[in-house]
């Protein structure tokens, strides 16, 4: 269901940090039916409460920031909406971060049911990945004061975090801890983009990225960049094209050669089904390969926006939701990721990439 009109409301000024943090998760994340682009609703709750900026001195050296390498010992927190955030999530517990994922109230369930792929009922989450309801403040205050990185991502186009809610997340009193603030952003070069593929995200694919909302990312990057500084954090930003895929791929293929378990589970597919079989799933089975290129330099669909918007093959102007969020996740045990950033396209291969593959696309970024 979506966020009632008490949960949108405009938060006073004297309100309770509590309420605040409510308003966030109402904001930042989805109902169950806006996992999918264009569920969310473009009425955003305002934040009324002046952000709290600390002019104490971080807690950590510049010496410590180059890394946040996979241990219990580091906690990663995931604030976001859609399918890329539950997919980093999953990511990070696996690569062994312990983890925590900021959900509203009542969407637990759907968000476990997309990540286990070890049960049939989808009932069961890592033991180092935990699903933390905003509204509770002290175990939000808890997580905070542990965390060592914070990854930031929204599928929708249009949907963005608020600044008050990212300041507050990434203030050095409530996340004294903080080394890396690392966030999802979109191609804003503007090439290879026009008139047809705007045409494309209307007809064919509303997860399209036409480059409608550039002034918007653009400020959100500054934002982002602004928030690591004052936690004397690292940032990393990311950038997407049009997002496809994020599942695991085919359960039922020869020798398990199409499967993966790591990434979202068939219920993935189940929720972005729109016929008999679902082009995502196609998608996730021939596009597992990944291209990085340094700084803002990938190019759009062009002129054959229509004939790609929907395509399960390598494609200009694509990122597969596998592939960003695993991104992501990776680049903050990587020294060359640190206060970059850099573009996310496929590339045709049946096998994701191996980890020495992965070590040698990010040597692009130093």
């Amino acid at each position: 269901r979506r966020p009632t009109t008490s949960m949108m409301k405009i938060i006073s000024r004297g309100s309770k940090m509590s309420s605040l943090l409510l308003a966030t998760s109402t904001l930042i994340l989805c109902t169950s039916e806006a996992f999918q682009t264009g569920g969310f609703s473009p009425q955003q709750p305002s934040f009324l409460l002046p952000p709290k900026h600390d002019s104490s001195p971080p807690t950590t050296t510049r010496l410590d920031m180059a890394r946040v390498s996979p241990s219990a010992d580091n906690t990663v927190g995931i604030v976001g909406r859609g399918y890329v955030a539950t997919l980093a999530a999953k990511l990070a517990s696996t690569r062994g971060y312990d983890t925590w994922m900021l959900c509203p109230a009542g969407q637990e369930p759907t968000i476990t049911q997309l990540i286990d792929t070890n049960t049939e009922d989808g009932t069961e989450l890592p033991s180092n990945l935990r699903l933390v309801n905003a509204a509770d403040e002290d175990v939000m205050e808890s997580c905070l004061s542990k965390t060592s990185a914070l990854i930031v991502s929204i599928d929708d186009i249009e949907g963005l975090i608020s600044e008050d809610a990212l300041r507050y997340l990434c203030n050095p009193t409530s996340s004294p801890n903080l080394k890396r603030v690392v966030g999802m952003s979109r191609n804003l070069n503007g090439q290879g983009m026009g008139f047809l593929v705007s045409a494309s995200r209307r007809t064919a694919n509303a997860e399209v990225w036409d480059n409608s909302n550039t002034a918007e990312y653009k400020a959100y990057e500054e934002l982002l960049k602004d928030c690591a500084s004052n936690c004397g954090a690292d940032y990393t930003i990311v950038r997407a094209g049009t997002l496809k895929g994020g599942g695991c791929g085919d359960v039922m293929s020869e020798d398990g050669d199409a499967y993966y378990p790591h990434y979202l589970s068939p219920r993935f597919y189940e929720m972005t089904k729109k016929d008999i079989v679902t082009w995502q799933l196609l998608f996730d089975c021939k596009v597992r390969g990944v291209t990085m290129s340094k700084g803002d330099v990938m190019v759009g669909p062009g002129g054959k926006a229509i004939l790609t918007a929907t395509a399960a093959e390598e494609c200009r102007g694509d990122t597969s939701r596998c592939a960003i969020a695993e991104a992501m996740v990776r680049s903050l045990d990587m020294e060359s990721a640190a206060n970059v950033d850099f573009g996310v396209a496929t590339k045709e291969a049946r096998v994701p990439p191996t980890d020495e593959e992965w070590e040698e696309m990010f040597q692009v970024l130093a």
